[in-house]
């Protein structure tokens, strides 16, 4: 006998061959429906073929889209979904979330329907589980109110055997369930009492209070603050430490911007927040390269055919449109995260890195974030000494080399106000690392100190010991100068960068001996040369904050992109260093690194 030709319409009985013909009062109709509750609750294997999940078999046969009906130019109507492999492994991971205890952390192309999968997910927690809650969470009304209809005409189509009177339907709240008289001529509720609950997330404690087997976070992308919304509705699907409920954090490419850089956050960081990833791209279940009663796609053909949109629409020179078609229908999870704002340096490139940072296995171990502390020697000197800590204000990738003079070299972006007042701006000073040999990595930052201490006092001192740690020279903005007068008081005259003769405009009346005035020809200066790092060093940078801040330049406070931009400044204007004649390393009980694989600097034995 020969093997079963794989087939998917085998998995939609009813669409294809409608409801029995029988009896309501029959035996035959009785165990009918009985066997479709199970298929629906248990799943359903046809002989030969993969089983599929009950959730997915009642999505296929009991539940309405608006979909094509498979036509070419055909017009949307109410349907029953087309079964799809895509489909099928997004409900699987359900299921394997729920016997993990885990959640779900989707980014996908526009247009795969994912909010009607999960809007038949919410329907059918509704319809088979009594006493069961569903929550919904959007960052926006709009996103709100759309899933909210959508379930509800879902559910209205489902067949009378599997609908449930409806008890509540007002304020994003439906509920199942019908009020009855008992033998005592009182009113009491009846039905199954399933809750399906859709709010919006601005506060973030919405649900406190709610025990949810479900929560679904339709376009997280829109989310302001989704991992504070996150952790905050921990609790509505947690018993102790016990996961009951499953929640699903699902974003679009177009919408992941930069407003919601947590998501991409969380994807990356997926273990730490007990979630199971998964990435849809755009060839996938592409619509004209999917055959609807055979299942079979030409992924190859869609990718083709989505590769020759960009390339007429790069060739427009509409920069802007290419970088949005690439978001919204990505082949790739870099793809997917394109930050599309205007900026004034290569967002694509900064993207790219960014997504290669949190895909790393290395990177997490490589930043080290602590304290500098000063100690004093026995023979009175004063010194730094660093102590790690995970929520320190220091970052650091790589620790001083002393055998190598002026090897590092720092630039500040201070302030002299304690209050920053309506701005959320900070200071912060960056250390960068030169050129000393080709046996050593170079050319790249290895440290950083962004923080707003109550005192300006505080943050100046913060530098100073940064710069003492490095044994590095600080170039600072000649405007805000209250930081040179306290390295002038605390005798640290000597980790000051001269004003750089690069910076200098003879046309200019300062006088300043230390620090660079930030005028519009230097700040054109500044701008060009972190275009040029980042379109020929952009894998060079580790640091994820500065990264975001040089994708949003002249969007938002970017005091560490200004920081970054003098450091490069203090470079160019110098071209020479001292190296000792004593080149090997040193032990002196700090942490020394090498290139390692991907150009991340590693530990050295």
């Amino acid at each position: 006998m020969g093997k079963i030709k794989f087939n998917p319409q085998r998995y939609r009985p009813i669409p294809n061959n409608g409801f029995p013909d029988l009896d309501e009062n029959s035996v035959q109709y009785q165990e009918w429906w009985s066997e479709q509750q199970d298929r629906c609750i248990n799943g359903f294997k046809p002989k030969g073929m993969p089983a599929i999940s009950g959730k997915y078999y009642f999505y296929l046969n009991f539940y309405y889209i608006l979909g094509n009906d498979g036509s070419k130019g055909g017009r949307k109507s109410l349907i029953h979904p087309w079964y799809r492999e895509m489909d099928r492994e997004y409900f699987n991971l359900f299921e394997t979330c729920k016997e993990e205890g885990k959640g779900m952390i989707i980014i996908k192309a526009r247009d795969k329907g994912f909010s009607y999968m999960n809007s038949g997910m919410v329907a059918h927690e509704y319809t088979f589980f009594p006493y069961n809650d569903i929550g919904v969470a959007a960052g926006l009304q709009a996103t709100a109110d759309a899933f909210f209809d959508k379930t509800k005409k879902g559910l209205n189509g489902i067949h009378p055997n599997f609908k449930h009177s409806v008890l509540k339907d007002t304020d994003g709240i439906l509920r199942s369930g019908y009020k009855q008289k008992n033998k005592d001529g009182k009113w009491e509720i009846g039905g199954y009492q399933s809750t399906v609950i859709c709010r919006t997330m601005d506060n973030p404690e919405v649900f406190k209070g709610e025990r949810l087997s479900l929560m679904v976070f339709e376009e997280a992308g829109e989310f302001k603050h989704l991992k504070n919304a996150y952790m905050s509705s921990k609790a509505c699907f947690m018993d102790g430490n016990v996961q009951f409920g499953v929640p699903i954090i699902g974003g679009t490419g177009g919408d992941i911007s930069r407003a919601s850089k947590d998501f991409m956050d969380m994807y990356y960081s997926h273990d730490a927040y007990n979630l199971i990833p998964m990435f849809i791209p755009a060839s996938k279940a592409y619509y004209g390269f999917f055959d609807v009663e055979t299942g079979v796609e030409d992924v190859i053909g869609a990718e083709e055919t989505l590769q020759e949109e960009r390339e007429n629409i790069r060739q427009s020179g509409d920069n802007e449109a290419y970088n949005l078609h690439i978001q919204n229908y990505p082949l790739t999870i870099q793809e997917a995260f394109l930050n599309t704002k205007q900026s004034r340096f290569d967002i694509s490139l900064l993207n790219a890195q960014r997504s290669r940072i949190l895909s790393s296995k290395d990177y997490t171990s490589q930043i080290q974030n602590g304290y500098l502390d000063w100690v004093f020697t026995d023979s009175g000197e004063m010194k730094v000494k660093w102590k790690p800590h995970p929520e320190g204000p220091y970052k650091i990738l790589a620790h001083p080399m002393t055998e190598y003079e002026g090897i590092d070299i720092g630039g500040v972006d201070s302030y002299d106000q304690d209050t920053a007042g309506a701005s959320n701006s900070l200071g912060s000073a960056i250390i960068y690392r030169r050129f000393a040999n080709t046996n050593i990595p170079s050319d790249y930052v290895v440290a950083e100190y962004t923080d707003r201490p109550p005192k300006k006092e505080d943050f100046w001192d913060g530098c100073l010991k940064l710069a003492v740690y490095y044994n590095a020279k600080m170039l600072v903005e000649y405007t805000k100068i209250g930081i040179l007068d306290y390295f002038k008081r605390m005798n640290g005259l000597k980790y000051l960068k001269e004003k750089p003769k690069s910076a200098h405009n003879p046309n200019s009346r300062t006088r300043n001996q230390y620090g660079v005035h930030m005028n519009k020809q230097v700040k054109s200066l500044l701008e060009d040369l972190i275009d040029d790092y980042i379109r020929e060093n952009v894998r060079d940078i580790w640091f994820l904050d500065l990264i975001d801040e040089l994708a949003n330049y002249g969007l938002q406070n970017t005091d560490r992109a200004m920081a970054f931009g003098i450091c490069l400044i203090h470079n160019i204007d110098n071209f020479r260093m001292r190296v000792h004649e004593k080149e090997e390393v040193i032990d002196i009980g700090l942490k020394y690194y090498k290139r390692g694989r991907n150009g991340i600097p590693i530990k050295m034995n």
